[in-house]
């Protein structure tokens, strides 16, 4: 007969095997891959170069955000953001576009993926979703990612994520990714994955339940999880956008949340270690929205950012040598009251040209293309 103390013991042998196929002794991951933290050479042209495009019709769905990049090996842009009545709704589809650089115009948007085909292909229901996160590998394949929720707001989200063999035209059945073995919830992303050796990524995410803070996924080449380290011991920070600065140092940059200062706020890490450090302000100002960092041809760190304390009416640029101080470069979008500039994606491109997507008043998606000798002229 099995007393108390005996189903004690087993459940916790149970629990102990569960949390060691989740979460295996930590080894340091494999280094950041050369392309994440020195960008491919290229000849600097003294003309500036601006141009700017929608990527999608107005009130064609009324309601759009969270838009992503990727740069395929070919050069080919390719966006991907989601749509609906609203954000949350059940009719709120995930839309891709691809960028014609020869004829400098997007593809009319399509659906990749929208709630009920969701559902189907997980076999599960689905509420809503929303962030995608598209990203181009090596070795050609696109990965989408996104939110899916079943019960309850934001908080309890999971990850589903769907890939495609032919640069993002016809996508597999979508697939949960596992991050936790208890219910698998409150894992959001929003920032771009990291490329590592050994084909792995690391993929910054977030959890939202009770406490807001940064986690990063370490994922194989088939997107199954190896490990899962936390970014932020203090909590309220979210949207962590990771920027590599050598083959095993980087650096991180969050979205304040809750009673946070008002800043953008940073911190780094040592994958040797696998540790991050404490969180720091900056002395960019960040309203509670979203932040994306990249390092720029001259290796100094370049934001896109809502450059106020209290309200996403501007969008702006700005440079940094440590990720700390930050001079800014550049208004994008300089708005009134009501207005909203938010979400930015930013990426390197070819010939030292750099994409920013971003939400444009929740209407459209807007796509710019810059180059660094426009980013030097505006400094």
């Amino acid at each position: 007969m099995l007393t108390r103390l005996n189903i004690l013991y087993i459940t916790s042998l149970v629990c102990a095997g569960v949390l060691a196929y989740f979460y295996p002794p930590l080894s340091a991951p494999p280094p950041f891959a050369e392309s994440e933290y020195s960008p491919a050479p290229f000849t600097q042209t003294q003309t500036p170069v601006f141009e700017q495009y929608f990527l999608n019709p107005i009130d064609d769905p009324p309601s759009v955000h969270a838009g992503s990049l990727t740069m395929l090996p070919d050069g080919e842009i390719i966006a991907a953001w989601f749509g609906g009545s609203r954000e949350g709704a059940a009719d709120v589809a995930i839309y891709t576009a691809r960028y014609d650089a020869e004829q400098q115009e997007w593809s009319t948007p399509v659906v990749i993926t929208d709630r009920l085909r969701t559902s189907r292909e997980l076999g599960r229901y689905i509420r809503k979703l929303g962030n995608p996160v598209i990203y181009a590998d090596r070795q050609g394949r696109v990965w989408l990612y996104y939110v899916t929720v079943s019960v309850g707001g934001w908080a309890g989200s999971s990850i589903t994520v769907k890939v495609s063999d032919n640069g993002g035209r016809r996508w597999s059945e979508a697939e949960r990714l596992i991050t936790s073995p208890f219910l698998n919830v409150s894992t959001l992303v929003k920032g771009s994955p990291i490329a590592l050796q050994d084909d792995q990524l690391l993929l910054p995410v977030y959890h939202e339940m009770i406490n807001k803070f940064g986690e990063v996924l370490q994922l194989d080449s088939k997107n199954r999880l190896i490990a899962k380290y936390r970014m932020t011991h203090q909590p309220q920070a979210i949207q962590p956008w990771i920027v590599p600065q050598s083959p095993t140092r980087a650096s991180a940059f969050y979205r304040r949340a809750g009673d946070a200062p008002p800043r953008v706020l940073v911190n780094q890490s040592n994958l040797s270690s696998k540790y991050w450090n404490e969180l720091s302000p900056s002395d960019a100002p960040n309203p509670g929205a979203a932040v994306s960092v990249i390092r720029d041809h001259s290796g100094r760190y370049l934001m896109a950012y809502n450059p106020q304390e209290s309200n996403r009416t501007q969008l702006a640029l700005a440079r940094s040598l440590d990720g700390l101080h930050w001079e800014k470069l550049k208004d994008l979008e300089l708005g009134e009251d009501g207005d909203e500039f938010s979400y930015p994606y930013l990426i390197r491109g070819q010939g030292g040209r750099y994409h920013l997507i971003y939400t444009w008043q929740r209407k459209r998606m807007r796509h710019l293309i810059f180059n660094q000798a426009w980013l030097e002229a505006a400094s």
